[in-house]
């Protein structure tokens, strides 16, 4: 693909080049181009048009929502609950609970921790250590961050996976559905001894997190689960290619559900003349937080009072900090771990841009949080949210000038960023939750019936 054509608007102009003139003292000056006249979004006449699927993209697979004849009860096996949660992954748990079970679905919510637990109507907990004291939590609150078989969280997974396998006193099941790999071993085993179906939903695999160089110990959980299910759900088109190519699993049951975000109470801007950049997200190194740092060493050199914020905790933040040193701007990044959900709203409500550049992110929701706030979002091609949007600038991982003058080009122009805030929040909120949780019962109603979905 030539340069020309990378950088053609919707209209059919090229526009000059974003990348980055090399200037001053051993760093890259930005190139700022005039102010553009309107974002480059659909127009009108597309808006009115049922199916605006971008030229080119794929269909997601269907999801027949079916005809419920009454409340299900769903064996949902998870692993993180809020309060407590690391990343989207409770969330995702914790939001599509809340509206099946509005819409009148009954759910028992496995897990290998003690609690406390966010309280939802309709959902009953379930644990390891419900008939010792509370307050004991039985297995480590942390992911794997490389040990060895014989580590303690391979260990926590082992036991977890037979509690789950012998749990008894459920009452009448539906459906299993369990949530990636934690407990895939103890829920084929329930699922086969009640003789109900299985449903697995995939939020991210082996092969993203570790970069290609999955773990065999996660990796066979993975597998076995996408074999066993009935139904698989991946979070984007970009994840279910990936569990039909490397998983091997039949396009026929693997269907695609987005996540979503719930509208918050807007907050006023804080102080709309400071200037700040954001991350929120896991310090891993599939989120690609190395090109954040880098492309905030280039924007400052055309920026100079521009403030570079890091929300979040995890195995990459003592090479970060010492990468943020060496770059020299220590002075205009700051780091600041774990934040709660307030805090994060208080983050967005006083970011000018917000900047996702993971490696692969099959899909993104703290992206897709910024754009329910209004904030223009900078994400990687390889992201799942980006299927979903056409109001944020796609950039490629790897293309640190190129994040680095999206970033500046947001920064210098007032207009386009209050353009690209307003129409990524309609974006990102036409479709909620509530959407997704019946997608989900179509789901549910396909495995239960054993049956293929009208084409």
């Amino acid at each position: 693909m030539t340069t020309a054509s990378r950088h053609r608007t919707r209209a059919g102009r090229a526009r000059p080049s974003r990348r980055l003139a090399r200037a001053g003292r051993g760093r890259t000056k930005p190139h700022v181009r005039k102010e553009p006249a309107a974002v480059g979004t659909e127009g009108p006449l597309d808006r009115l048009r049922p199916d605006r699927r971008r030229p080119g993209a794929a269909a997601p697979a269907s999801v027949s929502s079916g005809a419920e004849t009454r409340p299900l009860h769903i064996v949902m096996v998870g692993w993180e609950w809020p309060p407590n949660h690391t990343g989207g992954l409770g969330v995702h748990c914790f939001e599509i609970s809340r509206e099946l079970t509005r819409l009148g679905h009954r759910i028992t919510f496995l897990t290998p921790f003690s609690g406390p637990f966010t309280p939802v109507a309709g959902v009953q907990f379930r644990f390891p250590s419900e008939r010792r004291a509370r307050g004991r939590t039985e297995y480590p609150p942390a992911y794997w961050t490389g040990e060895g078989p014989d580590s303690p969280f391979a260990s926590a997974t082992d036991g977890y996976n037979a509690w789950v396998a012998a749990l008894r006193d459920l009452g009448e099941v539906d459906v299993i559905h369990v949530h990636d790999w934690f407990g895939t071993e103890g829920a084929k085993a329930l699922a086969e001894r009640l003789g109900r179906p299985l449903v697995m939903t995939v939020h991210s695999t082996e092969y993203d997190r570790s970069l290609g160089h999955p773990w065999d110990h996660i990796l066979r959980r993975e597998t076995l689960g996408i074999a066993a299910a009935a139904r698989v759900i991946a979070v984007s088109r970009h994840l279910r290619q990936q569990l039909i190519d490397r998983y091997g699993a039949d396009p026929a049951k693997v269907r695609v559900i987005y996540n979503a975000v719930r509208p918050t109470e807007r907050l006023e801007r804080i102080d709309p003349r400071k200037r700040v950049v954001l991350y929120v997200g896991r310090l891993a190194a599939m989120k690609g937080v190395d090109t954040f740092l880098k492309a905030a060493a280039l924007v400052v050199a055309a920026v100079p009072d521009v403030l570079f914020v890091v929300a979040g905790e995890g195995p990459e933040y003592p090479r970060l900090v010492e990468l943020t040193a060496r770059l020299g701007i220590g002075d205009r990044v700051m780091f600041l771990g774990k934040v709660t959900e307030e805090e994060r709203d208080v983050l967005l409500a006083g970011a000018s841009v917000f900047a996702l550049p993971s490696v692969v992110e099959p899909f993104g929701i703290a992206a897709l949080e910024a754009m329910a706030a209004g904030v223009p979002t900078i994400v990687s091609k390889t992201s799942g949210v980006a299927e979903i949007s056409s109001s944020m600038f796609r950039v490629d991982f790897w293309d640190v000038d190129e994040f680095a003058s999206r970033m500046v080009e947001l920064l210098a122009y007032p207009t386009l960023r209050e353009a690209m805030g307003e129409q990524g929040r309609w974006e990102a909120l036409r479709q909620g939750w509530p959407e997704r949780a019946r997608e989900t019962v179509g789901v549910y109603l396909e495995a239960i019936a054993g049956r293929e979905p009208a084409p």
